[in-house]
């Protein structure tokens, strides 16, 4: 099967309704001849000194830049050709993170003015500034969802700072979309009618998508109807539920309304979808562990065991992990059967199969090439058989302080864990690390420079606390404001165990 031929079967599930490359450069020597990750942050910061001070633009970001712009390095090293990182780590693809941000032609035109002055003061060669601008400049307009707005009689264009969105998928106008989310849900037409004649945005792609997947896994076979009947797309996709998908895929398995009616044994929605011409294609497939499709797909092209999904653009997701995600052994060794390794798996798919502790899939997974030292934190260190497997490959916990999140704070509804915290001590992790952020986060928590001893105490976690001390952890160890974790105490609740941790750090700092 010819590239051409491929991109037809998977078309239903572009969110732009448009084939986009998302990695332009990949397998190109550019990112190596322009300098590496050095240069990438230089044009990142010259991008955001333009952005910082633009009145038109700035209104659109947060209110701190700092993180987004090292979010951006990330994003820029991928799209350059450089480290798949940004693919393999980041919970949400492009489309999706813009789609609550009204973007016009003219404000995509005022991001490429900034992004053009800082390729010329940031990139030499013309002719790689020019192939590179061509690029970000057809993604940039790709990434247009809102008209610019008329303001006189003879149809003039606003071209001055857009307004807020009506509809968006975070902040208040989130609540628009949610209540109609929930209308889907329920099956209340009357109420779902008026919100989408009220507010014409619900029937943005990606909005659209969002009722249109709540209705189908609810089984609410005339919200569908009544969704089809106002020109909503019957393949277009959106992400599982963490619930179903597992953490480890959060907002990264896209399925199309199709595949989740499936998913969920709603017959009726399957018919009035395959009716309204919904499409199967492999990631359904292998999702579901429909092996009889999945061998269709294959056999036609073997290719399309590794494709990766246009649903979820810059995200590295392939039909592996949409396995993996559905706890389709069966289905992930006929996939892997079409590729030879050793190649290139991503660590998602890993991950996915050991919160599954799932030792069929990891040693599959393993044989084919995924990375076991890109594990990083999880509750595979207290698996009896995956820990000293993933060990024996090279998975580490590691040094970041990135562990201290998972099992020092109260965050999230996390009970104090003495076998978690050894378990992470054992395969990796040092008593005295700091919590830290690999991307140079300037706000929160990272910033503050405190170990797993500081957090703990905050916590109450008295168990936790008695552990690290035992492991070395120092109790006078102070974070970048001078405090000590018996400082961090003090904002402990007051229903937690204080005194005892109290008297631990106490002892601890006697006998230090």
């Amino acid at each position: 099967m010819i590239a051409g031929e491929r991109a037809d079967r998977l078309a239903h599930r572009h969110l732009l309704g448009q084939p986009l490359v998302y990695e332009p450069f990949a397998g190109s020597d550019l990112i190596s001849r322009l300098g590496g990750q050095a240069t990438v942050d230089r044009l990142v910061d010259g991008l955001y000194a333009g952005l910082e001070a633009d009145h038109a633009l700035r209104p659109l970001f947060g209110r701190e830049l700092a993180d987004s712009r090292a979010h951006q390095k990330v994003f820029f090293a991928q799209w350059l050709g450089g480290s798949h990182e940004y693919g393999e780590q980041s919970y949400s693809g492009l489309v999706h993170r813009h789609e609550s941000v009204p973007i016009t032609l003219a404000v995509a035109g005022r991001w490429l003015q900034h992004f053009q002055h800082a390729l010329t003061q940031t990139i030499a060669d013309e002719t790689d500034r020019k192939a590179i601008f061509e690029h970000a400049s057809t993604l940039a307009l790709a990434l247009v969802n809102e008209a610019d707005t008329p303001t006189g009689p003879a149809g003039d264009v606003r071209r001055g700072p857009p307004r807020r969105r009506t509809v968006a998928s975070c902040g208040k106008p989130a609540r628009v979309l949610s209540s109609a989310v929930r209308q889907a849900q329920r099956g209340d037409n009357s109420a779902l009618q008026s919100a989408l004649d009220e507010t014409p945005g619900l029937l943005g792609v990606t909005f659209a998508a969002r009722l249109m997947h709540a209705a189908a896994l609810a089984g609410r076979a005339e919200s569908v109807q009544l969704l089809l009947q106002r020109g909503v797309d019957p393949d277009g996709p959106h992400c599982l539920p963490v619930a179903l998908s597992g953490r480890s895929f959060e907002q990264a398995i896209f399925v199309t309304p199709l595949c989740a009616a499936r998913l969920m044994h709603r017959a009726k929605v399957e018919q009035i979808l395959l009716q309204a011409g919904a499409h199967d294609d492999v990631f359904t497939a292998a999702l579901l562990g429909d092996l009889p499709l999945l061998r269709t797909f294959l056999v036609t092209d073997s290719t399309l065991a590794l494709a990766n999904d246009p649903a979820c653009d810059v995200l590295n997701i392939t039909p592996v992990d949409h396995a993996v995600a559905g706890g389709q052994t069966a289905a992930l060794r006929l996939l892997l059967d079409h590729v030879r390794p050793p190649l290139r798996i991503g660590v998602r798919a890993l991950r996915g199969a050991v919160a599954r502790g799932d030792v069929a899939m990891v040693e599959m997974l393993l044989a084919h090439g995924a990375d076991p030292t890109k594990i990083g934190v999880g509750r595979w260190v207290l698996h009896s058989q995956l820990a000293p497997l993933l060990a024996s490959r090279g998975a580490s916990v590691g040094s970041s302080g990135a562990w201290i999140a998972a099992c020092c704070t109260g965050n999230q509804g996390r009970k104090d864990d003495p076998d978690y915290v050894r378990a992470l001590l054992r395969y990796g992790a040092q008593a005295n690390d700091v919590r830290t952020d690999d991307h140079g986060r300037t706000t929160g928590v990272q910033t503050l420079a405190a170990t797993g001893l500081h957090f703990a105490a905050k916590a109450g976690f008295a168990q936790t606390v008695e552990v690290l001390l035992q492991h070395g952890a120092d109790p006078s160890a102070r974070d970048s404001r001078g405090r000590t974790p018996l400082d961090w105490l003090e904002e402990c609740a007051p229903s937690a165990a204080k005194e005892r941790v109290r008297r631990l750090l106490t002892a601890g700092q006697r006998h230090a």
